[in-house]
C-alpha cells in the first residue's frame, strides 16, 4: 500500500467528458504504514515480505512508471516494454492514483516499475518525470544534433519540455508553433530562447522557411492533437527530415499524410506511445545534474476535494500543469 504525496496526470479529456480512461503518475512515501504490493482492488497481494525481497522498504520515496509489460513478449524482451503485447497501465487497467492510498501490482514490482527517488528531486518536480520520459523517448527517434532546426506543434508543457530536450541535443533553432497568445507567450518564458510562430497572425510554412534559410526543419514533433499539423509537418520538413507524430489524434486518423512527401523527400515518420523505465532514468539524471527543471512547469496545487477547480483553471485558464496533493 503506497502513500501518495502528490499525484500528476494528464486526466482533462476524462474531466471534458472526451476519454473514460485515466494516466497517471504518482510519488509515494510511506512514514509508518505497512507496504503491500498488489493488483487493484485488494486481489492477489503479496505484503510487506514480496517487496522487501525486490529491495522496496517502508519510509522510501518513489515514482512508478505506469505503463507496464510483461516481460515475455518479444516487444519487452528486447526492452520495449512500452510496446508490450499485454501492456497493463496505471489508471487505466488499474486504478488511478488521485487518493490517499493506492495499491501498486505485483507486476510493476517484477518490472522493476517503481523507482527510487534521490533525495534531491521534490515531489512536485517528480510528478513530471513520466511526461517528460515520453519526450525523450519520442525524440530517441529523431535524432537531434547539434546544428539541428527543430519545429515543434504546440507550445503546452510536452511542447516546452521537448523545446528543452531538443537544446540540450545542441538544436541551433527550436520554434513552437501555438495559436494561443498566452501559452505562445509563456514558452518563450519557461523556455529561453525558442521562437514562438502564431498560426493565426503568421504563416507558418513561410515563417519556418525563413527561419531555416529555405532549407525546411531538420526534426519535427507533433506535440499536439491537431489532424492538420501531420500534414504540415511533412510541407515545412526539410529533406531527409525526421517527424515525430507525438500526439494521437482524437477520432479518425486517417488520410494525413502524403505518400509521395515522404517518398520523394526521404522523410523518416515515426510514432511513439508512452515511454519506459530507462527513459524515467535518463530525465531523473538530467534533473540531478541541474541540466532539467521541470519545476517551474507546475502552476497550481489543488487537494482532492478541489480537483475539480482545477480541471476548470485548466480549461479556463491555460494553466500548464497542475499537481495534486491527496494527503491535504
Amino acid at each position: 500500500m503506497f502513500k501518495v504525496i502528490v499525484a500528476g496526470g494528464r486526466d482533462f479529456n476524462n474531466y471534458e467528458g472526451l476519454s473514460n480512461s485515466l494516466d497517471y503518475l504518482f510519488k509515494n512515501i510511506n512514514d509508518d504504514i505497512q507496504v503491500v504490493c498488489g493488483m487493484a482492488r485488494g486481489a492477489d497481494r503479496l505484503g510487506e515480505r514480496y517487496a522487501k525481497e525486490h529491495g522496496y522498504h517502508e519510509g522510501e520515496r518513489v515514482t512508478v512508471a505506469p505503463a507496464i509489460g510483461c516481460g515475455q513478449c518479444p516487444a519487452c524482451k528486447k526492452g520495449h516494454t512500452n510496446m508490450c503485447d499485454h501492456l497493463t497501465t496505471i489508471g487505466f487497467q488499474y486504478e488511478g492514483v488521485f487518493a490517499p492510498y493506492v495499491e501498486i501490482p505485483k507486476q510493476a514490482i517484477i518490472m522493476e516499475n517503481v523507482i527510487k527517488l534521490s533525495d534531491n528531486i521534490s515531489y512536485d518536480n517528480a510528478s513530471l518525470i513520466e511526461p517528460a520520459a515520453c519526450a525523450l523517448n519520442g525524440q530517441s527517434y529523431m535524432h537531434i544534433e547539434p546544428g539541428d532546426r527543430v519545429v515543434i506543434y504546440g507550445s503546452g508543457i510536452i511542447g516546452c519540455i521537448h523545446a528543452e530536450l531538443a537544446f540540450l541535443k545542441g538544436a541551433a533553432k527550436v520554434m513552437i508553433v501555438e495559436p494561443v497568445e498566452k501559452r505562445g507567450k509563456l514558452a518563450m518564458e519557461k523556455v529561453p530562447g525558442v521562437i514562438w510562430i502564431n498560426p493565426f497572425t503568421q504563416n507558418t510554412v513561410e515563417e519556418v522557411m525563413k527561419e531555416t534559410d529555405n532549407y525546411g526543419a531538420d526534426v519535427v514533433i507533433t506535440a499536439t492533437s491537431v489532424p492538420s499539423v501531420h500534414t504540415e509537418a511533412q510541407i515545412i520538413a526539410a529533406k531527409m527530415g525526421r517527424i515525430s507524430l507525438f500526439g494521437g489524434l482524437p477520432g479518425e486518423s486517417k488520410g494525413h499524410l502524403d505518400s509521395n512527401l515522404i517518398h520523394y523527400k526521404e522523410l523518416q515518420v515515426c510514432g511513439v506511445h508512452a515511454t519506459t523505465v530507462y527513459f524515467m532514468k535518463e530525465i531523473m539524471n538530467l534533473m540531478e545534474e541541474g541540466k532539467l527543471d521541470l519545476g517551474k512547469y507546475v502552476e497550481m496545487t489543488t487537494n482532492i476535494d478541489n480537483i475539480m477547480d482545477a480541471f476548470a483553471a485548466i480549461r479556463d485558464k491555460n494553466i500548464m500543469k497542475v499537481v495534486v496533493h491527496p494527503q491535504e
